[in-house]
């Protein structure tokens, strides 16, 4: 397919320290009234907790899109805790829409495909938030234009090198953390026995966010999302489900937050909230119940067995899972 760039007009809306009111700028009206009341139903979720002062301002600053798995168009955007000149918190948003040929595609590649815009709109951002003259700020942030091609080659061609050149061994030394390491084995087939019941063409769906871990190393987040989309897409592409995805930390380690439900404040406020989160997201920091579910389980069994050694290339180990699962 061939490539046609593009430009996504930005857009920003919500409160900052030197402006005693809520801010707005952008031409789509409509985006701006969606994701309002995307934050809006989350702050009034997140305010009924005692210790939702405390969880809001420790939340760190995260990037998010929508995107569907049938949709023409995808939404980015960049998000951080703030609030105005008399300390009334609300977050500060900045964001932009792609339109797309191929969703499914671009479902597998949008980390990669999002990665500068998601940067670019977070400079933007953090500028015009931190700026106790933010007028030139506001400025800069609500001109830029900026250019994206969602169905370039290059970025099937980043996707296929890193799954290429990298082993389960490499993943797993990717998101070790302090000291923890990750089974990649298990992670691997934990979102396989999770998206496989579900069917996505009946009225049973997954109403819970799945949290998956991201490389502390910033470099290698767009791809190693694009991994975890791409062990999804096959179940997605049966129904036509808008994702949230967002790009953020938890418990200070780099997560992807897969929603299933578009803009659901449910999703945002697992990612603010602690305790919320317990009930609403689905993590992966043990998956030992895995060896116990797929006990008798011989295809499933073969695949745990291939998923053990550590030299098998992550383009291996998606053929294999596709195989087993879809």
């Amino acid at each position: 397919m061939g490539a046609m760039p593009q430009l996504a007009k930005v857009g920003y809306f919500g409160k900052i320290p030197a402006r005693s009111d809520f801010i707005k700028a952008g031409d789509n009206h409509a985006l701006t009234e969606l994701l309002d009341g995307w934050l809006a139903d989350t702050m009034t979720g997140l305010t009924a907790e005692p210790r939702w002062k405390q969880h809001y301002d420790a939340m760190r600053p995260l990037h998010f899109a929508f995107v569907g798995t049938r949709s023409r168009h995808a939404v980015a955007g960049h998000l951080l805790a703030s609030s105005d000149q008399s300390q009334r918190r609300f977050p500060f948003l900045a964001m932009g829409m792609l339109e797309i040929d191929d969703p499914g595609s671009f479902l597998r590649h949008c980390p990669i495909v999002l990665a500068p815009l998601w940067a670019a709109l977070a400079g933007g951002a953090a500028a015009a938030a931190q700026s106790m003259h933010p007028a030139p700020h506001l400025h800069a942030l609500s001109s830029m234009a900026l250019e994206a091609e969602p169905h370039a080659a290059a970025h099937a061609a980043a996707l296929d090198g890193f799954l290429g050149s990298t082993t389960l061994g490499g993943l797993e030394a990717m998101l070790a953390q302090e000291g923890c390491r990750v089974s990649a084995r298990r992670l691997i087939l934990a979102l396989g026995l999770l998206l496989q019941p579900f069917g996505w063409s009946g009225s049973t769906r997954l109403d819970r966010s799945l949290a998956l871990p991201l490389p502390r190393d910033p470099r290698h987040r767009p791809a190693a999302a694009a991994l975890w989309l791409s062990l999804a897409e096959p179940f997605l592409r049966q129904a036509d489900i808008e994702l949230a995805l967002l790009v953020c930390e938890q418990a200070g380690r780099p997560t992807l937050v897969l929603g299933f439900a578009g803009a659901s404040p449910a999703t945002l406020r697992g990612v603010i909230d602690p305790q919320y989160a317990g009930g609403q997201q689905i993590t992966f920091d043990s998956t030992g119940w895995v060896d116990d579910m797929i006990a008798g389980e011989h295809k499933v069994l073969r695949l745990s067995a291939c998923l053990e050694q550590e030299r098998l290339t992550l383009q291996s180990a998606c053929t294999l899972f596709h195989e087993t699962f879809v």
